[in-house]
């Protein structure tokens, strides 16, 4: 970290895990001296006895004589973070207490050198420091540790984890500080401070500013802002001095009478995986929505610089305020716990983020609602509705984003209904006014937008004004289409020229506070839309060569972009300011790109009157409407999904007007369309929720949402097929494979609840014949039939929970119906996941069929994403060569680090 206060970003690992699998030349070489020396200031914060600490005393002591080279250097005394972690382990592997000391000791030592140093902290190694003290803090048995919470004058909660002070003053002082959601953020009148010491903060969850000030003295009180405060610190039964005490009962200012005046002069945000310094003696003031949770690790530390007077500020009429450090109960435990989940709802939110700028919508809707689901955690989770609301906000402009407008207006109200005049609010309102936008109530829109932008530059929200301005333009635009008034056309032009330059210049605001940084991407990205709508008034007004011009300044600059929709609807301006200047085959070339997202499936994501005109113009310019984007969906797909039965029409109709191509095929895309829309609302909607509740009786759960869906919906009951089951008692006794008229599958279904408690295997495996009507997949041997039997014997001796009597397997040939197979295939997927386990009887050809690795493949997600399901591979024994002795078999766990590739995979036919 380097003074100037740059920052790292990184990705963090998950709360209570150690993460240590990263490249030794990140972290820095320790030496022991260092850590005896944090080891002494680790004893006085969690007031540790001295017969208690001699463990690790001994330890260190006997490490600082061992002068054994070592690979992180010459000197025998040093090591690296990683290292130090795993002796200290080893140590005390009996000892949980001295092994936590240990631990937090090199945890501490570990910043403080890079701090010292000026080295950029990566965010794995900050996952570890962060895992060893929360580990630490939250630890139930400690009788000889004795950390300890107490509340600042700035309003937040810090535990002391280092402390060394010398002749009275603070010499080291590492603290970790909390701003809990409680909307406590201390004395307003005495937010700005200095400090004695250099300091150094870490940030590990949420968000805050650090707010700069130059101060300087002033002759009277009508020109001062405050007046100057000394402070002192009191213990229990002292009246306070100068004396820094580690662990105080209260602190008090009191007013020196010297006016001052104060004059913000910087404030900068930082989050998660960022670091920031204060010189000593600097005034500055930490901002925090009272709402809330940030949480920082705090290095006071002489040795960068020390000033004896580091005043604070306060009201120019005021005497003298005390603070009372009591933290009214909160624990250093409850504490840790709190920035936990906060990091935890981050992680996905960022997650989320990341999906939605690549237009990756299931997956960012995947992340959302995992964040949903966490706030539900209420005892964990301080002020969750606060980030509930944020989350139904992200979740309605992803919604809003694929078209899916009553879903995402009923998120986008909650957010709006449950949050405080905020940014969030702020860029919320907004949301809703480019869904309104989408619904063509024009009105609504420009309303909404007006709305946003005047709220947001009364507060100084720069961001969310940029995009207002641009909105409205837009509005504007679509107005003027409407009515023909040449004045509502002149405002758009100038509405959305205004959002260029707004956006040009946060861009370069942002490039001015970190030359070395990716710059601001949003901006970027609003630079580019306000250049493709301005291309739209210029073309609209006659001046085509312009609006070319614009348009492909866009696309040049939307190119470093990541959002692939974002690229597609400037590919679509670009191609409609070609067309109206006469360049038909270059406009072609923009509306049918050679990969990725097309501007059809950019309009057919988001439906709206206005994109309904851009796809009949996509339409009669004769653009290939048939393309497969990096998902494999088609505009068709988009548009079924969307449920807009016009945009839906006018696909059908491109695809249609295709020379040479037959009405069986349309409707063929049209029914797989509708297919792959069922299985997303089905999978999405109604059994992820019940997926990511975990627990043992998720599976269960699932068995009834789905029995739910369909009987609730007749529409997917057409499509999709119930669960299908036998038991296994019933598969012994027929002796071989049963085809699906053999009527051994039962249904499950809502009136057979009593089931869901069914323990069902997913057999996965090759047809060793093709099946006809009279034939069977398995051989003459019954070899697949054997081998099932064996593998259900193992593992049920694995897993002695399950109970014969309650356990059935899914097999396809018998739970599929072979004369009608459409409904069952249709329903693999939602089958499988409601299976309790999956083995797949692997031999020479298994991994070359089409099906099998499909199926394998479905596995394999579902274990990642849910860690509820078991996979199990049968293979062969070592040693033994007949493929077709099924007692030569053995199950076990499914390589879940195997890639596969579909190319060139078989497939058998039911005929």
């Amino acid at each position: 970290m380097a003074a100037d206060g740059s920052t790292t970003h990184g990705n963090s690992a998950e709360p209570g895990q150690m993460t240590t699998d990263f490249d030794e030349h990140l972290l820095q070489a320790i030496s022991t001296s260092d850590v005896l020396s944090v080891f002494q200031g680790v004893t006085v914060a969690a007031k540790i006895a001295d017969d208690d600490a001699t463990p690790v005393r001994r330890w260190l002591t006997e490490t600082l004589n061992d002068s054994t080279p070592h690979s992180a250097g010459a000197d025998g005394t040093l090591r690296s973070l990683r290292r130090w972690c795993s002796e200290a382990e080893a140590r005390f592997k009996e000892d949980e207490d001295s092994r936590h000391i240990a631990l937090v000791t090199i945890a501490v030592a570990s910043l403080r050198d890079s701090g010292r140093k000026g080295i950029i902290v990566q965010a794995e190694e900050l996952d570890i420091v962060w895992t060893i003290i929360r580990n630490a803090l939250a630890s139930t048995a400690q009788p000889k540790l004795h950390w300890a919470a107490s509340r600042s004058a700035q309003g937040f909660l810090s535990v002391p984890l280092c402390s060394l002070i010398k002749d009275g003053n603070i010499d080291e002082l590492f603290r970790l500080h909390v701003w809990l959601p409680d909307g406590l953020r201390g004395n307003p009148g005495f937010a700005v401070h200095s400090h004695q010491p250099f300091a150094q903060s870490w940030i590990l969850a949420g968000e805050g500013k650090d707010i700069s000030y130059q101060v300087a003295p002033v002759a009277t009180a009508e020109e001062a802002t405050h007046t100057k405060y000394a402070i002192a610190w009191a213990d229990v039964g002292d009246k306070g001095s100068k004396v820094y005490k580690t662990h105080q009962h209260s602190s008090v200012v009191v007013s020196t009478g010297e006016f001052m005046r104060a004059e913000k002069v910087r404030e900068r945000t930082h989050s998660r995986g960022m670091s920031y310094t204060v010189p000593a003696a600097s005034f500055h003031t930490s901002g925090v929505d009272p709402g809330m949770l940030h949480a920082t690790l705090f290095f006071f530390d002489s040795g960068r610089g020390f000033v004896k007077d580091a005043p604070v500020l306060g009201p120019k009429d005021g005497e003298s305020y005390t603070q009372v450090r009591d933290p009214a109960g909160t624990t250093p435990g409850q504490l840790v716990q709190f920035v936990d989940a906060v990091r935890e709802w981050e992680t996905l939110m960022n997650r989320g983020r990341y999906h939605m700028d690549r237009a990756e919508w299931e997956h960012a809707l995947r992340e959302l609602n995992r964040g949903l689901h966490l706030c539900l955690a209420k005892d964990k989770f301080l002020n969750a509705p606060r980030y509930e609301c944020i989350i139904h906000g992200e979740l309605g402009n992803t919604y809003r984003r694929f078209g899916r407008y009553i879903q995402a207006e009923s998120h986008l109200q909650k957010a709006m209904h449950g949050l405080p005049v905020c940014i969030e609010r702020v860029e919320y309102s907004g949301e809703l006014g480019v869904l309104y936008r989408h619904l063509n109530r024009l009105e609504d829109a420009r309303s909404a937008f007006s709305d946003q932008y005047v709220t947001a530059t009364t507060l100084g929200f720069d961001r969310p004004a940029c995009r207002a301005i641009g909105n409205l333009g837009m509005v504007n635009y679509q107005m003027f289409r409407e009515s023909g008034d040449e004045v509502l056309l002149d405002t758009a032009l100038q509405n959305l020229t205004d959002r260029v330059e707004s956006a040009r210049r946060l861009q370069e605001t942002a490039r001015k506070l970190d030359p070395k940084g990716a710059g601001d991407g949003q901006a970027h990205i609003w630079e580019i839309i306000g250049l493709t709508r301005l291309s739209l008034c210029h073309s609209i007004k006659g001046s085509t060569k312009q609006a070319v011009e614009t348009a492909s300044l866009a696309l040049k600059s939307s190119m470093a972009s990541k959002d692939t929709t974002v690229i597609a609807l400037t590919r679509l301006f670009y191609g409609f300011a070609l067309l109206k200047d006469g360049q038909k085959s270059n406009a072609l070339e923009q509306f049918n790109p050679p990969h990725g997202c097309t501007p059809a499936m950019a309009l057919c994501k988001e439906p709206s009157e206005e994109h309904l005109q851009y796809m009949r113009e996509l339409v009669d310019a004769g653009a290939d409407l048939d393309l497969v984007d990096e998902h494999g969906y088609t505009a068709l797909d988009y548009a079924v999904f969307s449920e807009n039965a016009e945009m839906e029409a006018l696909v059908l109709e491109g695809l249609h007007r295709v020379p040479g191509r037959s009405a069986g095929y349309v409707i063929q895309r049209q029914t797989e369309a509708a297919l792959r829309k069922g299985y997303r609302e089905l999978f999405q909607e109604e059994l992820r929720p019940a997926l990511l509740a975990g627990g043992s009786n998720s599976i269960q759960e699932l068995r009834t949402q789905y029995a739910t869906a369909l009987s609730s919906d007749q529409g997917k009951a057409d499509m999709f097929d119930l669960l299908k089951f036998i038991r296994y008692s019933d598969f012994l006794s027929f002796g071989r494979f049963g085809r699906s008229d053999d009527c051994l599958a039962k249904t499950f279904t809502l009136d057979s609840e009593n089931e869901s408690s069914e323990y069902i295997v997913f057999i996965s495996y090759r047809w060793l014949n093709t099946a006809t009507v009279s034939s069977s997949p398995d051989d003459d041997k019954n070899t697949q039939y054997n081998r099932v039997i064996s593998a259900i014997e193992e593992l049920l001796q694995l897993h002695p929970e399950v109970a014969p009597s309650s356990l059935s397997i899914w097999l396809d040939y018998a739970c599929v119906d072979q004369d009608d197979p459409a409904r069952g295939v249709a329903a693999l997927p939602m089958i499988l996941s409601q299976c309790n386990a999956v083995i797949s009887l692997v031999d020479e050809e298994y991994y070359t069929r089409a099906w099998c690795s499909v199926e394998v493949m479905m596995v394999q997600t579902l274990k990642k994403s849910y860690h509820i399901h078991e996979w199990y591979e049968q293979v062969r024994e070592e040693g033994h060569s007949d493929a077709r002795d099924s007692t030569k078999w053995s199950l076990r766990p499914g390589p879940m680090d195997m890639v596969i590739s579909m190319a060139d995979k078989k497939i058998t036919m039911i005929v």
